[in-house]
C-alpha cells in the first residue's frame, strides 16, 4: 500500500526554508518551494511536496497552500509556522505575510537527493529578497514565464514537465531519462 508523506515533507520543507533563508514571507517561500519541486521533478519525475503551482502575476503559487495560509492553516501548519500579517500603517492594507518556524526541521522525511536540493536552493537564494528572485523565476523558458505568457495564462496550472526546457539549478545532475519518466507516470497513474 502506497502511503504519501507529502504533507510531512511540505511542512518540513517550509520549516527548512524559514530556518535556512532570510527575508522569507509567502512570496519568497512559494518561489523556494517551486524551485525545489521543479528541480526534483527534473531529476526524478516527481516533486518533493506534491504541490501544484499556478501562474499568478508575482510568480508560481501553490494555491491550495496559499488558501490554507490565508485561512489560518490546519493544526499541523499552525504548529509548524507562525504567520505574521504585515499591514500598511496608514491604510491597514495587507502588505505581506511574514513566516517564522515554530518547530525544528526533521530530515527523516527526505531522501538524500531531496535534502541536497533543499540545501542548494537555500544556498542560492538565502539572502535574496523575493523581488530579486522574481527576476530569476520570470526569465524566458522558466515554467512560470512560459505559462503566464504576459498574463494570457494567468491562473493556469504550471505543468512540471516544462522544467525540461529551462536551465537546471543543479547542472551537475542529469535530467531523468524520458523513458523512465514515462514509466513512472504510468506507475503513478495505476496507483492513483
Amino acid at each position: 500500500m502506497f502511503v504519501s508523506r507529502d504533507r510531512e515533507k511540505l511542512l518540513n520543507a517550509i520549516i527548512y526554508f524559514l530556518r535556512e533563508t532570510n527575508h522569507c514571507h509567502t512570496l519568497k517561500l512559494f518561489k523556494l518551494l517551486n524551485f525545489a519541486d521543479f528541480e526534483h521533478f527534473r531529476q526524478t519525475g516527481r516533486s518533493i511536496t506534491g504541490l501544484d503551482y499556478r501562474a499568478l502575476p508575482k510568480g508560481p503559487v501553490p494555491t491550495k497552500l496559499f488558501e490554507e495560509i490565508k485561512q489560518g492553516g490546519a493544526k499541523d501548519l499552525k504548529d509548524a509556522i507562525h504567520v505574521i500579517q504585515v499591514k500598511d500603517d496608514i491604510t491597514d492594507e495587507l502588505l505581506r505575510r511574514d513566516l517564522k518556524a515554530r518547530q525544528q526541521f526533521e530530515k527523516k522525511w527526505f531522501t538524500p537527493r531531496e535534502l541536497k536540493i533543499l540545501a542548494r536552493i537555500a544556498e542560492l537564494f538565502r539572502d535574496l529578497p523575493s523581488e530579486d528572485m522574481t527576476k530569476f523565476s520570470h526569465e524566458n523558458k522558466k515554467p512560470w514565464a512560459t505559462v503566464y505568457n504576459n498574463g494570457k495564462g494567468r491562473g493556469h496550472l504550471i505543468p512540471p514537465d516544462l522544467i525540461f526546457d529551462a536551465a537546471p539549478l543543479m547542472s551537475e545532475v542529469p535530467n531523468i531519462d524520458p523513458e523512465d519518466l514515462k514509466y513512472r507516470k504510468e506507475m503513478l497513474r495505476d496507483i492513483a
